[in-house]
């Protein structure tokens, strides 16, 4: 089972060899990751939102839009039983 740093890693990597918002989501919808267009809060490409009613991560990909009074941008979601719980102190995850 991976772990959360693990699976942030290779987002990065992916995020970091591509520019483009439309590439870089297609490949990571060809490595299996699923997408989706949500709201945030004020963070940035990287950040890790728990989802603690959902029990899901989110991942932000890419940078947000303002979309009335509050922000949306696409985010890789991941379910908290593919992930193994244990964080270091290299992720800062917030809570939602």
């Amino acid at each position: 089972m991976r772990t959360l740093e693990d699976v942030l890693n290779e987002v990065m990597k992916i995020i970091n060899t591509s520019n483009e918002v439309e590439t870089r989501l297609q490949q990571l919808k060809a490595t299996g990751y699923q997408i989706e267009y949500n709201w945030v809060k004020n963070g940035g490409i990287g950040t890790v939102y728990f989802m603690k009613r959902k029990k899901i991560y989110r991942i932000q990909v890419a940078l947000s839009e303002r979309c009335g009074n509050y922000h949306k941008a696409y985010c890789i979601i991941i379910p908290t039983a593919s992930v193994s719980p244990q964080l270091t102190e290299t992720i800062k995850v917030r809570n939602m």
